[in-house]
């Protein structure tokens, strides 16, 4: 009896508490004068607000819907937080990279704080001075001069990848993880990594869960409401809390493990060649100072985020949409495989010189790109000043939501955009710059675009490439021989869309592909 009165005591209170909190937030929001009308947008009901016009699923569908019916700027406001979708991709570059200077802040993530995730992964970080100085760490060992020097790496993991498929084809997609995590790891920390039990796998793969977990829109409370991050972790409904508690060992030792093994390996004189031990080399004995972060841990923040993106990776998904659309379209398949016998031949795999005489091959991941779209949403920018844009008034502390899925499938960029066709790229056999490129809008935005979108591009060329010039990929056979026919379906209500699980046949084009892909000169040094 004592319990359960206790218990509807402290919902009371409670909910007197959220809705106390709203109507402060709505008020202060509602009382900030403004000299121009907000984007045109549903009408919010008082206190919620938008909350009922907020989709729960088939995000990019669903805000698509919202941006045809009231205009490429719709305005939302839940509890008093301005939001702005943005439908297409002229209005994203119209804020997020023409009005950079105002439209690349970062709302905060309380789940981000509570897990440490906010502590060193810097893209959480709003629009500082310390978040510049990262990004600029990072672009200097990303940008695009700089990733041949990763393409043996890249051309090695790749490799061991293929003859995992010849031993496990069925475990494709586990197989396509352990290749990013590799990958990675081996540029990153110069660890070798042969085994999918790896410790440091399972650390990536725990962390990238956790990240994904903690970014999905609207699943923790305490993310429109962020008093709540004070309530005891007993409280009932704080879950949050414990799971954050539970989950925070796990994202310090993302940040932390490989760089210590390096830090070690070192100090005994054994460290292989990495960026970790590039950095340490080279670094000075600064210290960290108020307001700003040491050098060392400048260092273990920007591998560790490389660690992290390997594992959250677009280009993850978009390896498993590529299988998914060569099973699906044996036609196409077909096509890159010819100009590949052409241009490789039957006697190597195909390398990084290769690329430019492969138009068909990087139409067909230009086509996978936007085909599969990784984040339908694009990652959010708060605007950092109040903006007079188009007519209308954009408050400062304004959420912006890039449809990126929308500006995949606009009709008008891509006639009959739920085709998959590689040939829309293509004009008179080579690249059509006239077709705008999915990579302009699948990597994100002005100053916040990911700063390893080249590192991820370099990637897929040479899977891509390496598989289908070894292998055959087929849609699964019934219980009578018959081919299963393979739909494009995809999880629509993450941060990162995955192809839904999916089967599929992959076999060796030939006897010659296999023993190409059982050479052990693989294993060595290669030319990329």
């Amino acid at each position: 009896m004592i319990v359960a009165a206790a218990s509807v005591l402290w919902a009371f209170a409670l909910t007197t508490l959220l809705i106390f909190v709203a109507l402060q937030r709505f008020t202060k929001k509602k009382s900030s004068p403004r000299p121009l009308e907000l984007p045109p947008g549903p009408k919010p009901l008082p206190i919620i607000g938008n909350l009922l016009d907020l989709p729960t699923k088939n995000l990019g569908r669903s805000f698509q819907a919202l941006t045809q019916k009231y205009g490429d700027f719709t305005y939302l406001n839940v509890f008093g937080q301005h939001m702005v979708v943005l439908g297409s991709y002229d209005a994203a570059v119209a804020l997020l990279e023409n009005r950079s200077a105002i439209s690349s802040g970062r709302s905060p993530l309380v789940m981000g704080d509570l897990t440490g995730y906010t502590s060193w992964e810097f893209g959480l970080w709003g629009y500082t001075d310390e978040w510049r100085r990262h990004r600029k760490a990072f672009h200097q060992l990303f940008h695009q001069n700089v990733i041949p020097d990763y393409r043996p790496a890249q051309v090695l993991q790749t490799h061991r990848f293929l003859r995992q498929l010849l031993h496990e084809p069925d475990k494709f997609v586990a197989h396509i993880r352990h290749l990013f995590g590799a990958t990675i790891l081996r540029i990153a920390y110069g660890l070798e990594i042969a085994d999918h039990n790896d410790k440091f796998i399972r650390i990536a793969e725990k962390g990238a869960d956790i990240y994904i977990k903690i970014s999905v829109p609207g699943r923790y409370l305490v993310e429109t409401f962020p008093i709540l991050r004070h309530l005891p972790a007993w409280f009932p409904g704080a879950t949050f809390k414990r799971e954050a508690a539970e989950w925070k060992p796990d994202v310090l030792a993302l940040r932390n493990a490989a760089f210590d093994n390096v830090k070690r390996e070192m100090a005994q004189g054994i460290a292989r060649p990495s960026i970790a031990a590039s950095l340490l080399e080279n670094a000075s004995e600064e210290k960290a100072s108020e307001g700003k972060i040491s050098q060392e841990d400048l260092y273990r923040n920007i591998t560790g985020i490389a660690y992290l993106s390997a594992s959250t990776s677009a280009t993850f998904s978009s390896v498993q949409a590529f299988f998914l659309a060569m099973a699906m379209h044996p036609d196409k398949q077909r096509i890159a495989q010819a100009e590949l016998d052409t241009v490789v031949g039957p006697n190597r795999l195909p390398a990084f010189s290769d690329r430019a005489s492969l138009p068909y091959v990087n139409a067909l991941i230009k086509e996978t790109f936007r085909w599969h779209n990784v984040v339908p949403l694009g990652i959010p920018h708060e605007t950092t000043a109040d903006e007079e844009f188009n007519g209308w008034f954009i408050p400062k502390g304004t959420v912006l939501i890039p449809n990126q899925w929308a500006m995949a499938r606009d009709e008008q960029a891509y006639p009959d955009p739920d085709a998959f066709l590689p040939e829309r790229f293509l004009k008179d056999g080579q690249l059509d710059p006239c077709v705008r490129d999915p990579q302009k809008y699948a990597f994100g935005f002005g100053r916040r675009i990911c700063p390893g979108r080249h590192f991820a591009d370099a990637s897929m060329f040479i899977i891509v490439s390496s598989v289908l010039h070894a292998f055959d990929i087929a849609p699964p056979l019934d219980e009578r021989g018959r081919p299963v026919k393979l739909e494009a379906k995809a999880t629509a209500d993450l941060l990162l869309s995955y192809p839904e699980p999916f089967k599929c046949r992959i076999t060796p084009r030939s006897p010659k592909a296999e023993a190409l892909v059982r050479n052990p000169e693989l294993d060595s040094v290669v030319d990329a």
